[in-house]
């Protein structure tokens, strides 16, 4: 994967697990140089898809290089919808999602188009 020099830190996947856990939507927010972001979700429909207030976007975008874009599934696997890809290819950003539901990690890259799946 291309952000392999880009480790995301431990901490940082155990607050994504167990606040998505506490959520019946999806959360969402941004790893950027080494920090985590925890954004709103502005979605219409937050149960299902989730969309990052731009204005935050370019906030974080502006100090930071932004590593990783993180969502969870809280009713489905943590399988990347096509929602998920089609917004990782035009952001070239990969995503980090976590499936409530599974207790598991995805990470989508859009350089290679490749998944990984991975638990802590």
């Amino acid at each position: 994967m291309r952000h392999t020099d880009i480790q995301i830190k431990c901490e940082f996947l155990s607050y994504i697990a167990r606040i998505s856990a506490f959520h019946k939507t999806e959360i969402c927010g941004l790893i950027a140089d080494n920090s985590l972001f925890f954004v709103k979700n502005i979605s219409p429909s937050p149960v299902d898809t989730f969309f990052i207030d731009p204005a935050k976007h370019v906030e974080v975008l502006d100090s930071k290089k932004i590593n990783y874009c993180f969502h969870s599934h809280p009713f489905t696997s943590a399988v990347p919808s096509q929602s998920d890809i089609d917004l990782s290819d035009n952001a070239l950003i990969p995503f980090l999602i976590f499936s409530v539901l599974e207790k598991q990690f995805a990470l989508y890259d859009p350089d290679t188009q490749q998944t990984v799946y991975f638990l802590i």
